[in-house]
């Protein structure tokens, strides 16, 4: 007996370290820096992504828009229902780690037909009771690792969702501020129309004296009308644009359509003082994405071993004790105790191939979590490179617009005075002006885009979820 002891642990212990999983993070050529990166803004020190977005967003009103986001929106509260679901499975899957225990009571009335076929003997009751009492207890010997195994899937799956949740934050408060600076861009945008609006009606109440008096024909008449019209048309489309977007911004805050209170202007924003993006080894670590990824990779890796471990068998202790007794007053007595114990074995003989068939099936799933973690890897590197890009070339072209916005209002002035003296005529003015609106609104426009390029880069470095 002995002999056989000795030699079935080992043999156990040796067939359950072959099915134990072994993790190792896959390899991904991560470059030394980031592409696009400048260079003073590379080197040691905190990163962009490592700032909580109280730290980065300076609107007191903005970070309220966005707490306030964060506590009602929809998306949110889903994720963290998935989240308290993935916790219920992996409290279930670590259950079956301990021993079940059940009880049971039960009762029977039968009655026997005197003269059936089989009658009853004479003196003996047609009709009889039966009572017991018993519970029963059974504990599956964790030998080939399946429940471990199982329980390291279900806590994979749970961190798994705890980073998904955090994508959905991180989402969240990029939405929440890429629509306020949009809100707040086109309420600079109707400020720059209704002056130019003002701008454009003075004129047109000067063309319409000139033409009154001789000094101009009517054909300048009716294209100062047509520049106050289109300036017209312009601010009813703006107005449209802004109720739409506080409309999104709401939705976002989990609220019915309604207003939104603003905060700093576009131009009171400034998230670049610390633009630094940091080390590129630190962005797996950092981005959630990535991590939700490698916890996929790490539960379905546990999977393969769950799938490899039906082909060995499943062996369970099981005990029941309990009473039986044909009146229920004497059910409880010690002389009508019952127990039965004895180990039970199940081990599969012949399937069909489908345990075969299922270790096939998780190594095809733990595949395509593999390749889903490496392009995850690759895709967070592409979308730094590609903010940074977006980043620097933006900054330049808003640069470049204010220089063509200050050298058109010039123009512009230049051209009244020449229109004023009869030097030229209206549509040199006309022109000069249109351009100038136009430089204008496309100036805004271009701040937007550098002050949300900083957002996109924040979340891009894994930033927006802390």
């Amino acid at each position: 007996m002995n002999r056989i002891v000795l030699v079935f642990v080992p043999g156990v212990l040796l067939l359950s370290g072959c099915i134990r999983p072994h993790y190792v993070r896959p390899d991904v050529a991560v470059p030394p820096t980031y592409r696009g990166e400048a260079a003073e803004t590379s080197g040691a020190g905190p990163s962009l992504g490592e700032l909580r977005w109280r730290d980065l967003i300076r609107d007191e009103r903005l970070n309220e828009l966005i707490q306030e986001a964060i506590a009602n929106n929809y998306d949110v509260k889903i994720a963290a229902a998935r989240v308290l679901e993935a916790r219920a499975r992996h409290g279930e899957a670590r259950s079956e780690r301990l021993p079940s225990v059940d009880a049971q009571a039960g009762y029977n009335n039968l009655r026997t037909a005197q003269d059936g076929s089989a009658p009853l003997p004479a003196g003996y009751p047609a009709e009889s009771d039966f009572t017991k009492v018993f519970s029963a207890l059974g504990w599956e010997l964790d030998l080939w690792g399946r429940i471990r195994n199982a329980n390291a899937a279900a806590r994979a799956e749970l961190l798994a969702g705890e980073e998904a949740r955090r994508v959905v934050v991180q989402t969240l408060v990029g939405q929440v501020a890429e629509a306020y600076f949009l809100l707040r861009d086109l309420d600079l945008e109707k400020e720059i129309t209704d002056r130019s609006l003002k701008s454009r009606q003075a004129s047109l109440e000067l063309v319409q004296l000139r033409v009154e008096n001789g000094y101009s024909s009517e054909i300048d008449l009716r294209q100062a009308e047509v520049l106050v019209k289109t300036v017209r048309a312009a601010r009813i489309d703006l107005e449209r644009q802004i109720e739409q977007v506080e409309n999104q911004i709401s939705f976002l805050l989990g609220r019915n359509p309604g207003p939104i209170t603003r905060g700093r202007s576009l131009l009171e924003q400034d998230l670049t003082s610390r633009l630094r993006p940091g080390l590129s080894s630190t962005l797996l670590a950092r981005r959630p994405d990535i991590r939700q990824a490698e916890q996929e990779l790490i539960s379905n890796n546990a999977q393969v071993a769950v799938a490899k471990a039906a082909f060995f068998p499943r062996i369970s202790l099981t005990a029941s004790s309990g009473f039986e007794s044909a009146a229920l007053r004497n059910t409880l007595d010690t002389a009508n105790g019952t127990w039965v114990f004895g180990p039970v074995g199940n081990l599969p003989i012949f399937n069909a191939g489908r345990i075969r068939a299922g270790v096939r099936g998780a190594q095809a799933r733990k595949e395509q979590a593999v390749l889903n973690y490496q392009r995850t890897v690759i895709q967070a590197f592409r979308e730094v490179a590609d903010s940074l890009a977006g980043y620097r070339k933006i900054s330049e072209l808003r640069k470049e617009q204010e220089g063509l916005a200050e050298s058109l209002r010039n123009t512009v002035e230049l051209a009244d005075l020449r229109y004023r003296g009869g030097v030229s005529d209206y549509l040199e003015y006309l022109d000069s002006e249109r351009q100038l609106l136009d430089a204008e609104l496309r100036l805004v426009q271009l701040r937007r885009d550098e002050v949300t390029s900083v957002i996109v880069l924040y979340r891009d470095l894994g930033g927006g979820w802390q």
